[in-house]
């Protein structure tokens, strides 16, 4: 209805006060007769062309109110996946040259796979974002530490069973002192044996050439590597005794003791059942009265 208010304004535009108010002269002339008559004819056609816009803001309202009606009901009890659910895409079991090609699309010829170890790669969803990254155990060309150690390397270094375990022995005047030593710099020495973890890029996952979001963690690997989905980790019963897990977990056998490497969403980190303690929970403090 404003755009038509807005083109009878316009039209009215066109006539001048002076002919509105004094419609007749005292002297006709012949050019002023002929642009009376044009004026009273456009005059007459303003009603017309009134209800011709009203008309049409009304059907245009009409069309609006019929879009605007609501969508019909979604039955709750489909067992269907709604299209947006996000999902882990299916991929069939990895070949040994494409870990070959991810690793050195990674590491160039920094670093060597380690096929001795059973199994040498595993993959999951690490990290939790829907996305299929890849574990695969390697160790550094001998030549080649500067580079891998280098603070602008493509990748991050982390020891996360070491950290653990300082975790568990860190008396409370030492723990400070643990805190310290977390931000030291991790560096790898020759013969270490090492996991890299290849994190996944959208649906193709750590096959996928922009794959290149890489955590390589120093004395992490041990014996029957294998992937657990998150799920049947962290349960309703057992959520508020568990650490973050964003992921599926690696579990393994570490120096005799069974537990799991697992990403709590900024590194990855080392669970171990008998040193773990979770976090008290937060207590409200309540400011002093004045």
């Amino acid at each position: 209805m404003k755009d038509e208010v807005e083109i009878i304004c316009i039209l009215l535009s066109f006539y001048p006060s002076s002919f509105i108010l004094y419609p007749y002269s005292p002297f006709p002339t012949p050019s002023l007769m002929l642009n009376t008559f044009n004026r009273a004819v456009a005059f007459a056609c303003l009603p017309v062309l009134a209800s011709l816009c009203i008309l049409s803001s009304a059907c245009a309202d009409h069309q609006q109110t019929q879009r605007a009606q609501p969508l019909p009901a979604i039955d709750q009890n489909r067992t269907s996946v709604p299209a947006t659910a996000k999902s882990l895409a299916e991929f069939p079991p990895a070949t040994q040259a494409q870990v070959v090609e991810a690793v050195d699309r990674v590491f160039k010829n920094v670093v060597t796979i380690e096929l001795t170890r059973h199994p040498s790669f595993i993959t999951g969803d690490f990290n939790g974002d829907f996305s299929q990254d890849l574990a695969v155990t390697i160790k550094p060309v001998p030549n080649k530490l500067p580079q891998i150690n280098d603070e602008l390397a493509g990748w991050i270094l982390v020891d996360p069973i070491q950290y653990a375990i300082s975790d568990a022995k860190a008396k409370p005047y030492q723990a400070m002192h643990a805190r310290i030593l977390k931000h030291q710099p991790v560096q790898v020495s020759d013969g270490d044996l090492l996991l890299a973890v290849i994190h996944g890029f959208e649906a193709k996952g750590w096959r996928d050439p922009w794959a290149t979001q890489t955590y390589l963690l120093k004395d992490a690997v041990g014996d029957d590597l294998r992937v657990v989905p998150r799920k049947l980790v962290v349960t309703p019963m057992n959520e508020q005794k568990m650490p973050l897990i964003r992921g599926d977990v690696i579990q393994q056998t570490h120096d005799g003791q069974s537990g799991f490497l697992y990403f709590n969403g900024g590194k990855y980190a080392w669970y171990d059942p008998k040193i773990y303690k979770p976090l008290p929970p937060g207590r409200l403090v309540h400011a002093r009265k004045q």
